[in-house]
């Protein structure tokens, strides 16, 4: 097709029309559309699948084109998801498909790492938008609810949340998205289980409802700018085939585009659940069958229904029944001609030339640019016809196989390099420094392009330094190459999220930026946007600017670009105790200072303490010479005396004349997005009323990572992690105690190869001290005496469960502390899990508890004699309590290291 001429009238009122949509998008649809189709298009570094490039990705991307169909698919958590629905819809069916979850899954277990609440909630969310790229998810939401735990009653989510707050969230997504179906993972009846997935499924229904009614939350229209939207259809699934269903989904159904089943698929995504799983991966051959009961609909169907769309017009003629808007003028027969453009461009497809369809797809678009500017009174339609205005941009620039790349690099580099020289690395952007942004445009078709603009997006006051552009079309496997040079402003605010709580306690975050309300993260600080022409329609790509980091020998990889301190400053503990009665009251203070300054730094550091503790040094200089360097300085805080209450001191780090006063913890895992959350440089020193035993050795085998082995030595105990060579010839016998951390039986083979030393060492007069386990220990075999402990093992979610001293004569309770009933306030987050179910006569039960509607619950923490020393099995939640202090978790652990030293 000849190019248009830049001065034509037809080239100048597709100018005006491309801009003017764009206005709508802002003004006349009521809500911003860069909250839809979040996920879909060009995905980046560490989301990319191969499966959404080349020939595989062209036809799915007509798959979408096809059809108008949406779902909104609600659950409680992270990995609570029907996988196996999503990928067949979206990458079976071209159906947009959306997720919302009530909350990022922060009080759950954690098999990678240290990362635990609010932690955890952020590496769950980078694992659910990677798996969510596997499914083909087009959008991914969350609330501002946080996971307070496990619980059994759905009244214990709503007293935690309040029920009307989870209403208004869901509401709020579901007028957001405009689904034409949600369908709700949980029933919202006890069958649930969690409190959680109950809320969810119970939610799901109400908020089917309460969308559509601009009385209900009106200051998400008056103030958000949002409008009523009226759902077609609600579904539930869980259903068993004995039971009432309406639609039978087989996602066993091979897909010659993906190379293995939508099942098999989902669930190689749905394994990078990896906190949660392991990394676990089942695969299923043969039929899989899903079952769904409709709950409501506003449409008339049959009993038994081919899809969750039956009753439903989903082709683009259907869009103002749907909308039920009148349609302008002219619209009708612009939105037939966009379905025949479609229909000749799944007809035409060829998988040797994908570019062939170019001229049906570009066609669509011209039309559905039309269609926009002739119903902009329409909102609704609006809507759905700017998600295929998008959804077209995406096809074309899968069938021209466009590939750009944003990557900032130091502002040394050379912008000619040698092919086997080390490629460029950087770390994060520093406000007030320098760096170079190289992007590349590539056109891999045999169609040419004419480029536009290449530009980079900063936020507020950022110095970007735009090349001389010289842009030329670009002919088959042809590039254009440009950098610039960026500098942050100084007012940047640090990447991070753009929610927040100040304490676990807290059961929902404050939000910061309510533009990025119920999104996974905030936009990106730096963007790279490309425009370009093609059969006279105007594109735009836009992407976030990257980094490259080495992981060598596995090569490099890419993360977006974030903005940090020049001086990052940790200071730990965090959260510490000391014991009352100790003749030495003493803190060793730790700061670790992070410099991502690209360059020489100098300055010092200093404690700043409460009036009359003596900190040695007083400062001490620090310096380094490249970003990335790391260096950790100890002090030694003394104190005269301390009290039951808490005291706070601060790491403050100078340099070229600013303070440094807060740090962040990376949270980086294979194949994610990296994610920061930062904290200011504060230790709370708490003073507790404990006694232990002077001089206890304890050797402490680290499951998946905690802060007890932390909270032992404050209470004055010499610890010592042990390695599998401990394990396996060390001289156990040097230990007064041995604990096993949480979990550990799960994610250390040594434990389970060397298992029998550690009963031996009980046996020969030690103490074996094992913390919380999941059902891969089994007490028949790995313990001393038989006890059971199951899949479904019962846990006490509620922090505040009463509790009942069974044995209060038994020396673990009144030595070296006294233990009583006041030990086990203020409690967080949960009082334990995996508790035995049943046991041999040795042991002997200390304490029972249960949540509200539980029996008393007795196997969760025992003890024995075994040979000449003891065995326990203590299930309690250590690992939670103590990072935050709590008094009588203290006592307790006190009163367990010092068993049978009396």
């Amino acid at each position: 097709m000849n190019k248009l001429p830049k001065n034509s009238p037809l080239f100048l009122l597709i100018a005006v029309i491309f801009f003017a949509n764009q206005n709508v998008l802002a003004q006349n649809i009521g809500r911003p559309l860069y909250k839809v189709l979040t996920l879909s298009g060009e995905k980046q570094g560490a989301k990319d699948v191969a499966q959404d490039h080349g020939i595989s990705g062209v036809w799915q991307k007509l798959q979408k084109l096809t059809t108008t169909a949406s779902v909104l698919h609600t659950q409680a958590h992270p990995d609570d998801e029907h996988a196996d629905l999503l990928t067949y819809l979206s990458r079976g069916k071209g159906v947009r498909t959306a997720l919302l979850a009530l909350n990022r899954g922060e009080s759950g277990g954690n098999v990678l790492g240290g990362e635990s609440f609010d932690q955890l909630g952020l590496l769950r969310t980078e694992e659910f938008l990677l798996a969510g790229s596997y499914y083909g998810l087009d959008d991914l939401y969350f609330t501002k609810l946080a996971d307070y735990g496990f619980s059994k009653r759905v009244e214990e989510a709503y007293e935690k949340w309040g029920k009307q707050n989870v209403l208004a969230e869901m509401v709020r997504v579901i007028r957001i998205n405009k689904p034409l179906v949600i369908v709700s993972r949980f029933h919202g009846t006890t069958r649930d289980g969690h409190g959680n997935h109950q809320a969810a499924g119970e939610i799901s229904q109400l908020a089917f409802t309460m969308a559509a009614d601009p009385a209900a939350f009106p200051e998400q229209i008056s103030k958000e700018g949002l409008r009523p939207w009226k759902v077609l259809k609600l579904y539930r699934g869980g259903i068993r085939p004995a039971e009432h269903w309406n639609v039978q989904l087989n996602s066993g159904e091979f897909s010659p585009w993906l190379g293995d089943t939508y099942k098999n698929f989902s669930l190689l995504g749905y394994s990078l659940h990896r906190s949660q799983n392991g990394g676990h991966r089942n695969e299923v051959y043969g039929p899989s069958l899903q079952y769904y009961e409709r709950m409501k609909s506003e449409v008339n169907s049959d009993e038994k229904e081919n899809t969750f769309f039956d009753g439903i017009d989903t082709t683009l003629p259907g869009i103002f029944k749907i909308t039920r808007e009148t349609a302008p003028t002219g619209v009708a027969t612009l939105l037939s001609e966009i379905t025949a453009e479609i229909t000749k461009a799944v007809n035409a497809y060829e998988p040797q030339n994908p570019t062939a369809i170019l001229p049906f797809l570009t066609n669509g678009l011209s039309k559905t640019r039309e269609a926009i500017a002739l119903s902009t009174d329409q909102r609704d339609a609006v809507f759905m016809l700017q998600i295929k205005e998008r959804q077209f941009t995406d096809a074309i620039n899968s069938a021209l196989g466009i590939h750009m790349e944003a990557m900032a690099v130091p502002i040394g580099t050379k912008e000619k390099r040698n092919f086997y020289e080390p490629q460029p690395t950087m770390g994060f952007a520093v406000a007030g420094q320098p760096f170079k942004v190289e992007t590349i445009l590539v056109n891999n078709s045999s169609a040419v392009i004419e480029p536009k603009s290449i530009k980079l997006i900063g936020g507020g006051n950022w110095k970007i330094e735009q090349a001389i552009q010289d842009l030329k079309p670009l002919q088959k496997n042809e590039k254009v190459e440009m950098a610039f040079t960026v500098t942050v402003a100084d007012n940047t605010p640090f990447s991070q999220p753009y929610f927040s709580r100040q304490s676990i306690q807290e059961s929902q975050y404050q939000i910061k930026d309510s533009e990025n309300e119920n999104l996974p993260w905030s936009a990106s600080p730096l963007q790279m946007s490309a425009s370009y022409i093609v059969n006279n329609q105007l594109i735009e790509i836009q992407m976030p600017v990257q980094v490259r980091q080495a992981n060598l020998p596995y090569g490099y990889d890419k993360y977006s670009l974030k903005v940090a301190p020049a001086i990052g400053v940790k200071l730990l503990p965090r959260s510490g105790i000391i014991p009352k009665n100790s003749k030495v009251k003493m803190v060793d203070a730790k700061v670790e200072l992070v410099n991502n300054f690209d360059g020489p730094i100098s300055g010092n550091l200093a404690l700043k303490t409460p009036a009359g503790w003596k900190v040695q040094p007083l400062n001490t200089p620090f310096s380094f010479t490249k970003s990335g360097e790391k260096a950790n300085y100890s002090f030694k805080v003394s104190l005269p005396t301390i009290d039951e209450k808490a005291y706070q001191m601060q790491a403050i780090a100078t340099a070229n004349g600013k303070a440094y006063t807060e740090g962040y913890d990376l949270i980086s895992h294979r194949d994610n997005d990296q994610a920061l959350q930062y904290h200011p440089a504060v230790a709370s020193i708490k003073g507790i009323d404990v006694n232990v035993v002077p001089g206890i050795s304890i050797g402490y085998v680290m499951g998946v990572g905690d802060e007890v082995p932390q909270g032992l030595e404050q209470l004055g105990a010499k610890v010592q992690l042990l390695t599998a060579s401990d394990l396996s010839t060390g001289k156990l016998e040097q230990f007064d105690v041995i604990m096993i951390g949480t979990r550990a039986y799960a994610v250390r083979q040594d434990l389970n190869t060397y298992n029998q030393r550690l009963l031996n060492y009980a046996k020969n007069g030690g103490h074996l001290l094992v913390l919380f386990q999941t059902p891969e220990f089994v007490p028949e075999r790995m313990a001393p005496y038989t006890a059971q402990l199951p899949g479904n093992s019962e846990e006490i979610s509620e922090e505040n469960s009463p509790v009942k001293i069974l044995n209060p004569a038994h020396p673990v309770l009144n030595f070296p502390n006294k233990i009583t009933l006041v030990d086990f306030d203020s409690w967080v987050e949960q009082r334990g899990s995996k508790f035995f179910s049943t046991w041999d006569t040795a042991y002997v039960p200390i304490i029972s508890t249960n949540d509200i509607g539980q029996a008393p619950q007795s196997g969760g923490w025992l003890m024995a004699k075994y040979g000449k020393g003891n065995y326990t099995y203590c299930a309690y939640a250590f690992h939670r309590q103590l990072p935050y202090a709590v008094d009588g978790a203290y006592r307790i652990l006190a009163n367990l290291i010092s068993y049978g030293k009396k």
